[in-house]
């Protein structure tokens, strides 16, 4: 685990539930929502969440605008550079998301940087290899950065099994032989843990903060 955690992927990926749920799990400081594309399912809702388990909740929006669409940045984004303490940074979807990362391209230390790519194999821009693998070269080319590791997060919501994630960790193995890239973490629902066997990366207990019950 690096100090800087940057999480990227495609629309739909499960980003920002792998990214409070990995932040909570590591007892990250700082929990930084980038996402100017995307105004649904946002990190930023779980303000609350943050407070109760001391984890500081960096937003992207403007104050009282949660729903906001706007392409703003706060100027609280850079502290966790200056700190210097862990954190994980929440990126919006896919290239155009990735393009914020510029910005801290000056203060990013290659030894202390991850750069992790989330994949739900059970969506159709990211259900093969090669798909996988021109998405992520889009995202390289917009963030000006290169994708670390990746993060197994097949999955269908609460109907997920353990064969979804077996089926997901099969197409990112052999991500894995194509682009030496390893499988870092894998994230499971809270129901799932005691039905699990192995799995490749470490496991991430998710919970669905952002998904109500409806979804």
């Amino acid at each position: 685990m690096k100090k800087m955690n940057f999480i990227t992927g495609h629309y739909g990926s499960g980003k920002s539930e792998f990214a409070i749920n990995f932040a909570l799990s590591i007892g990250a400081a700082f929990l930084v929502d980038l996402d100017i594309v995307n105004p649904y399912f946002r990190t930023r809702e779980l303000e609350d969440l943050c407070a109760e388990n001391n984890l500081r909740l960096i937003s992207s929006s403007l104050t009282g605008a949660l729903g906001s669409d706007l392409p703003y940045i706060a100027k609280e984004v850079f502290l966790p550079f200056y700190e210097n303490l862990t954190s994980v940074f929440d990126l919006g979807g896919e290239a155009a998301g990735a393009r914020i990362v510029r910005q801290f391209s000056e203060l990013l230390d290659p030894q202390e940087t991850d750069f992790l790519f989330c994949v739900n194999c059970y969506r159709e821009e990211t259900a093969a290899p090669e798909k996988i693998i021109g998405m992520m070269e889009l995202i390289e080319k917009s963030g000006g950065f290169k994708i670390t590791g990746l993060i197994n997060n097949t999955n269908l919501l609460r109907e997920t099994s353990y064969g979804d994630l077996l089926y997901g960790e099969k197409i990112l193995e052999e991500l894995e032989r194509r682009t030496g890239l390893r499988i870092v973490y894998a994230g499971v629902h809270e129901k799932l843990l005691p039905e699990i066997g192995e799995l490749k990366g470490e496991i991430i207990p998710l919970k669905l903060y952002l998904r109500k019950t409806w979804l």
